[in-house]
C-alpha cells in the first residue's frame, strides 16, 4: 500500500545527492557498489517478495499490523533533507515538534535501516520505499578506511551536542560513532542474508578491520576509550584517539554503562565470524567479549539513598550485593538496563557463535535477574532502579531479543516471557492513537515556545502526529507514558522486537513448522489464528505442512487441552511443552482449546526505595487487561484501557495477509 504523503516527505534527488557527495567519494568500494544505480531496487523489493490474500481472522494482536504502522514511524521521522533521522518528538509543547539529537541520531540511523525490511517481511508494505532507498545509499556513503563516520556538516551545527556536558564541545573533525559502527554491521547481516550480494561481505570485513584497528588491546580483552573523543562515549575521532585511558568502573561514560558501548561491535563481530568463519571477526569479537565480563564492570545493586555525585541522573550509585551473593560472576546490573542488555546481547551472540558455555551462562544469569527488577509478567523491567520507575522502549526489543535467543540457544524456554512482553507492554509502548496525542497536545497549546533558540533545520513542526504513528514512546511506567516523548532511538529497537516475536512465533523448514507462540500469523505451510484473550481457542490451518509442533504455555493445563478430531497419521504426543500433530492433511484445521481464567495479582517495584510503587494487575491468560492504579496526570497517556477485553465472544474482521517469500534471522 503506497503512502500518500511521500511526496511531501521526500527529498529531491539533486538535493541527495549534492548533500552526499563528499561522502561518496570517500566511501568504501563496497559501498558504492552497493549504492550502484541499478542495483538498489532490489533492496526494497527483495522484501516484498511474497504472496498476500484476504481472510478473515480473529481481530486480535497481529503484529503484522504493528509492523505497518511501524513503517509509518519509521519513515515519518526521518529529515528527508539531511537524510537522518529526528532523534526526538515533544508532544508536551505548544506545538508538537520533532528535533534533531546531536550525534544520537547517525549512531542509531542504522537502527532504522535495520528495520525497515523487518517490518516490510512481516506486513507487505511499501510505505516509504524510496525513501528507504536513499537512507540507505547516505548511510553506506558515511563508511570510508573501515569505519562509519559523522562527518563535518555546516548544516548540522548540533552534531557534537549529545553529550558535551561530560566530553566537552565538539569539533570541526569527522569522528566514527563505533556505536553506531557496530549498528551498522547488524544492519548488514540483515541485508546481506536478504539480499545474497557480495558485496556485504566486503564492507562487512572492512568494518570488522576497522573496528579492529582502533581497538586499544590490553591483555586478552580490548576497548574503546570512553573519553577517547568528544560528543559521547568511545567516539573515534578523525585524527586518532584523544586518550586510551581504560574506564574503572561501569558509570564512567554519558549513558552511565561503559560495556554497552561496546556490545553491538561485539554482536556483529560474531555474528559475522558465525557466518564467514572470519579470523579478523573473532579476533575482535574475542577480546571485547573478554572486556565486556570482565567483573569491575558487574555486580552490585542501586543504592537509592547513597551518594550521586558524578553520576547522571537516572543511575543511581552501587551498593555491595546481598550476603553469600558472587553478582559480579552472575551478570547482576544496578544501572541502565538497555546498555546493559546490549552487552549481554553481544555475549549471547558470542557464546552461540563459539559455543562459549560460560558466556552463555552469564547472559542466562544476568537474564533472569533482570526480570526480578520489574513486573516480568506484563513485559515491564525498571531500567534503572533506585532512581526511577521507568521502562525504556529500546530495552522492550531487548528483553525479547534475549529471551528469544537463549531459548533458540537451549539455556531455557523463555517463550512465556516474548508472550508476556509482546502481548502487554511492548504494544502498549507504541504510538497507535492520534487522538490520545491530540488530547496531550491540546493541554499545552499555551505552554512558553521552547524552539526559539533552535538552530535552522533543527526542528520540523509538519504533520508530526500524523508522521509518529507507530514509533514508540522512549519510556514508561507500569501504567502511563508521563510527558510522552519519542525516542527514536526507542523506535528502531522496540520495532525490531516485534520482528523477534513475530519471527519466533511460527517457524517453517520444508514441511515441518513449529508454533512457539499463540500469536496470529501467517505462514507458508500453517496460518495462526488466535483467539486470546477472549477464548481459549486457537486455529493451526495447515495448508502443506507434514508435520506441525505446538508449544502450550504454561499456564494452560495439559489436561484441560483439547484439539477436536483431525485426521492424523499416528496419535498426537508430548515433547515437553510442545504438542506433535504427525502427517495433518493439507486444507485441515486443528482447534486447540483451553480455559482462559481470570486472575488479579499484586506487585511491587523498587521496594525500599523512595520510588516504591505497588500495582494490581488483572490478567487473562498472559494478557493484562486492567492495571491498578491508574495515573491520571494531564501530560500522560494512560495504559492498559483494555476493558473490551473481558468480553468472552471473539471479534472477527477481514485483513489483507502478506506471506513472505523468504524471512530472515530474528537474533
Amino acid at each position: 500500500m503506497k503512502n500518500t504523503d511521500v511526496n511531501s516527505t521526500m527529498m529531491n534527488r539533486r538535493v541527495f545527492l549534492q548533500a552526499s557527495a563528499a561522502g561518496v567519494a570517500a566511501a568504501s568500494v563496497a559501498g558504492i557498489r552497493l549504492f550502484a544505480e541499478g542495483q538498489t531496487d532490489d533492496w526494497v523489493s527483495r522484501s516484498l517478495d511474497g504472496k498476500t490474500y484476504e481472510a478473515t481472522v480473529p481481530d486480535t494482536l497481529e503484529l503484522a499490523d504493528r509492523a505497518r504502522l511501524a513503517l509509518n514511524g519509521l519513515g515519518g521521522n526521518i529529515d528527508p533533507e539531511l537524510m537522518t533521522m529526528y532523534g526526538q518528538i515533544f508532544f508536551c509543547a505548544r506545538r508538537p515538534y520533532l528535533s534533531h539529537w546531536g550525534s544520537a541520531e547517525t549512531l542509531c540511523d542504522p537502527k532504522f535501516a535495520e528495520s525497515f525490511p523487518l517490518m516490510r517481511l512481516m506486513s507487505g508494505s511499501d510505505q516509504y520505499a524510496d525513501l528507504e532507498r536513499s537512507f540507505r545509499k547516505s548511510i553506506l556513503s558515511r563508511v570510508d578506511d573501515g569505519l562509519y563516520w559523522d562527518r563535518v556538516n555546516p548544516r548540522r551545527p548540533w552534531r557534537n551536542s549529545y553529550s558535551a556536558w561530560l566530553y566537552g564541545k565538539g569539533r570541526d573533525e569527522d569522528f566514527s560513532t563505533l556505536v553506531g559502527t557496530g549498528r551498522l554491521l547488524r544492519a548488514l547481516l540483515v541485508w546481506r542474508e536478504l539480499d545474497g550480494d557480495k558485496d556485504y561481505d566486503r564492507m562487512l570485513d572492512e568494518l570488522c578491520g576497522g573496528l579492529r584497528r582502533v581497538l586499544v588491546v590490553e591483555d586478552n580483552y580490548g576497548y574503546y576509550p570512553v573519553n577517547g573523543g568528544w560528543a559521547e562515549s568511545c567516539a573515534y575521532p578523525r585524527s586518532g584517539w584523544l586518550n586510551k585511558d581504560e574506564a574503572k568502573i561501569e558509570t564512567d561514560g554519558g549513558e552511565g554503562s561503559v560495556v554497552g558501548m561496546h556490545g553491538h561491535q561485539l554482536y556483529g563481530a560474531a555474528h559475522w565470524y558465525e557466518q564467514s568463519g572470519s579470523k579478523v571477526a573473532l579476533e575482535l569479537a574475542t577480546k571485547l567479549a573478554n572486556y565486556c565480563m570482565l567483573p569491575r564492570f558487574w555486580g552490585g545493586v542501586a543504592d537509592p539513598n547513597g551518594d550521586r555525585k558524578g553520576l547522571p541522573g537516572h543511575i543511581a550509585p552501587q551498593q555491595p550485593d546481598p550476603l553469600f551473593t558472587a553478582g559480579s560472576e552472575l551478570g547482576h546490573w544496578y544501572t541502565h538496563f538497555h546498555c546493559r542488555a546490549i552487552a549481554l546481547r553481544g555475549l549471547l551472540a558470542y557464546g552461540g557463535a563459539t559455543d562459549n558455555a560460560r558466556a552463555i551462562e552469564f547472559v542466562r544469569r544476568a537474564y533472569e535477574f533482570t526480570l526480578t527488577q520489574g513486573i516480568a509478567r506484563m513485559g515491564w523491567v525498571n531500567c534503572y532502579p533506585g532512581a526511577m520507575n521507568l521502562m525504556e522502549g529500546c530495552a522492550l526489543g531487548d528483553l525479547v531479543g534475549l529471551a528469544v535467543r537463549l531459548s533458540d540457544l537451549g539455556a531455557g524456554d523463555y517463550w512465556d516471557d516474548v508472550d508476556a512482553v509482546v502481548r502487554n507492554h511492548l504494544v502498549e509502548q507504541q504510538f497507535t492513537r492520534a487522538d490520545l496525542l491530540e488530547t496531550v497536545v491540546e493541554r499545552f497549546k499555551d505552554a512558553p515556545d521552547t524552539t526559539s533558540k533552535k538552530a535552522p533545520g533543527e526542528v520540523c513542526f509538519d504533520n508530526v502526529i500524523k508522521r509518529s504513528i507507530g514509533s514508540f514512546a522512549g519510556l514508561s511506567l507500569a501504567n502511563m507514558i508521563p510527558n510522552p516523548i519519542g525516542l527514536q532511538c526507542c523506535t528502531g529497537n522496540a520495532t525490531q522486537g516485534l520482528y523477534y516475536a513475530w519471527e519466533g512465533t511460527l517457524r517453517e523448514t520444508v514441511d515441518r513448522a513449529v508454533v512457539n507462540l499463540f500469536l496470529n500469523r501467517a505462514g507458508r505451510l500453517v496460518d495462526v489464528e488466535s483467539c486470546l484473550p477472549y477464548e481459549g481457542k486457537v486455529v493451526l490451518r495447515n495448508k502443506q505442512a507434514r508435520s506441525i509442533a505446538v508449544r502450550i504455555p504454561s499456564w494452560v493445563d495439559k489436561r484441560e487441552l483439547g484439539f477436536g478430531s483431525v485426521k492424523l497419521s499416528t496419535e498426537p504426543y508430548w515433547i515437553g511443552r510442545y504438542l506433535m500433530f504427525d502427517g495433518p492433511q493439507a486444507g485441515a484445521a486443528i482447534t486447540l482449546t483451553f480455559p482462559v481464567r481470570t486472575q488479579k495479582s499484586t506487585y511491587t517495584i523498587n521496594e525500599g526505595a523512595p520510588q516504591q510503587m505497588q500495582y494490581s494487575c488483572e490478567f487473562r491468560g498472559s494478557t493484562v487487561i486492567e492495571i491498578k492504579p491508574q495515573d491520571e496526570a494531564p501530560s500522560g497517556i494512560p495504559l492498559y484501557q483494555r476493558s473490551k477485553m473481558r468480553a468472552s465472544t471473539t471479534p472477527f474482521h477481514k485483513v489483507r495477509r502478506f506471506v513472505a517469500e523468504k524471512t530472515v534471522r530474528g537474533w
